[in-house]
């Protein structure tokens, strides 16, 4: 008590109550909430033990003067000592917190808020959404100050069209698409099988590095090779800059350690249950680790953050190659730069996208999310942090990335497999009712149980219901990469009768039509469903 300065109470009227306990060091301390009005029991206990007096200047603020020093732990018993030190974790990491710890947030919450009373009631899981929203740094949401808000009403998007997908794309048939002197031939056409069906395996290695932007469409096979051969020395010069750092040198040089030490970590565990990494002394983890360690020379800045390792493994699984994986990766990380950077502005802005996005879909599933403190979606971010890597089988991403990696059939369309995922188990948590802790526990334990074929399908699906709405809220158009001069400028208006257009080609849903599985909201029978599975590698 004795290190108590002053406490803030919430402005009235401006929703649940709040107070945040500021120390005679000016540090302030977490913000405690209070959904149910409990803050003024908290103040007439503490003035049991110190004189509270309003400031003149403000008279939100209380301002503290302790009476007896042998209350003075009353306020340090607030905290548990360890489980504060957990919470501590999360503020300065949230990423280790989130990914490893995931299923067990909704513990670390609760322990972090222990009364020094062992017979005390915990904290209300209401309130562990507020406490996310201020522990994950750079995540808090405010929609109203975000320029371009756009309130969306309910708008009849009608019904999810059917869509069916094709077998993925052979070898004869890439063939067959290029040129004597080993050009694409056709650029949207063979981006459009991609989508639909995905690539045989075979093709990966080399269809992948035109996806990601390491190889031009329109380069030829001589062409490509004369890259390579610039890239390969480009990437071993780089390598040489860390590897020909002496001990004495790297002790003098924090950031760099601490990128060696982070890389080693997460080496260690990525993927170690797949053939390609698993066992001991594996020169697929020696090449994991050299080029996060090489990508820390092309980008000092950004260096390493913890969840790299998990987008470069599909890579260089693929590419059986430390110079075309390193170079593939790049190209992947100048997509998912933002998610890494410091203040996670990818993140936040992720988030708000697909809020936007699924209230529209479905306004009463987002008032129901809302109402159980769900409403920021941070379920999703692990999904969105690095693209459904843990949430999908191994080679299930592998078929995902690359379909994502054509752009089609709109901007963001990442986004929309979020909403398909969130459609498809919608049901189940209104039905049940869950609350908080259970919907985050759900989500949780959806990894590797989703359908891969059936959530690409209801994805299009949604996309195509969305650009044939005719009064499209110009966020959502902006969102989906949708021209805004085919869309209403508010999403209560209906004056413009045209259907919205996107700006990449829409023959999509045309030209390409071997139905594999089809989706319109509902899954389909145990046939179509068998023959999905079928689709997938071994």
């Amino acid at each position: 008590m004795t290190d108590l300065k002053s406490i803030k109470r919430n402005k009235e009227g401006m929703g649940w109550s709040y107070l945040v306990f500021c120390l005679k060091d000016d540090v302030k301390l977490p913000a405690l909430h209070f959904h149910h009005g409990d803050s003024k029991l908290l103040i007439k206990c503490l003035e049991k033990h110190v004189v509270l007096n309003e400031s003149p200047q403000d008279k939100r603020i209380l301002l503290v003067n302790s009476q007896n020093k042998s209350l003075s732990q009353s306020f340090e018993n607030l905290f548990d000592e360890s489980s504060y030190g957990l919470l501590q974790k999360l503020k300065k990491d949230p990423y280790t917190v989130t990914m490893g710890r995931f299923s067990k947030v909704t513990n670390y919450i609760f322990d972090s808020f222990r009364l020094s009373d062992p017979s005390s009631q915990r904290r209300p899981p209401s309130e562990m959404a507020d406490f996310l929203n201020d522990a994950i740094p750079g995540l808090k949401i405010n929609q109203q100050e975000e320029p371009g808000f756009e309130v969306i009403t309910r708008i009849d998007l009608g019904k999810q069209p059917e869509v069916s997908r094709r077998e993925p794309v052979s070898a004869e048939e890439w063939a067959k698409n290029m040129d004597s002197e080993g050009r694409i031939l056709n650029v949207d056409y063979i981006k459009q099988l991609i989508f639909k069906g995905g690539l045989c395996h075979t093709l990966r290695k080399e269809a992948w590095k035109f996806l990601l932007g390491y190889f031009p469409w329109n380069s030829t096979k001589e062409e490509r090779a004369n890259l390579q051969k610039r890239k390969t020395d480009e990437y071993f010069r780089m390598k040489l800059q860390w590897k020909s750092v002496s001990e004495e040198q790297e002790k003098r040089n924090s950031r760099l350690r601490d990128y060696r030490s982070l890389i080693e970590k997460d080496v260690n565990r990525t993927d170690r249950t797949n053939k390609f990494y698993e066992g001991e002394d594996n020169p697929g983890l020696i090449l994991l680790h050299d080029i996060l360690m090489t990508y820390c020379m092309y980008d000092f800045d950004l260096g390493y953050v913890q969840g790299m390792s998990d987008l470069l493994s599909p890579l260089l699984y693929v590419m059986e190659n430390e110079v075309d994986a390193f170079w593939c990766f790049v190209s992947y990380m100048d997509q998912m730069h933002q998610n890494f950077e410091e203040q996670m502005q990818g993140m936040k802005t992720q988030l708000i996208q697909l809020s936007t996005l699924l209230r529209l879909l479905d306004s009463g599933f987002c008032s129901y999310l809302e109402s159980q403190d769900s409403g920021y979606l941070y379920f999703c971010f692990r999904w969105l942090l690095i693209r459904f890597k843990r949430e999908f089988s191994f080679q299930d991403i592998l078929r995902l990335w690359e379909v994502m990696w054509t752009e089609l059939p709109c901007q963001n369309f990442h986004l929309l497999l979020c909403c398909a995922i969130l459609e498809s188990e919608k049901q189940q948590i209104m039905d049940k009712h869950y609350g908080f802790n259970e919907i985050l526990k759900h989500i949780n334990e959806l990894s590797m149980k989703i359908d891969v074929e059936y959530i690409l399908c209801k994805a299009e699906a949604i996309s195509m219901q969305m650009m044939n709405c005719k009064e499209l809220p110009q966020a959502v158009s902006e969102i989906l990469g949708i021209e805004s001069s085919s869309v209403t400028p508010d999403s209560d208006t209906g004056e413009d009768e045209s259907g919205a257009v996107l700006s990449c080609p829409t023959s999509l849903y045309q030209s390409v039509s071997t139905p594999v599985i089809a989706a319109n909201g509902t899954r389909d029978s145990t046939q179509q469903m068998s023959e999905t599975q079928s689709l997938t590698p071994a």
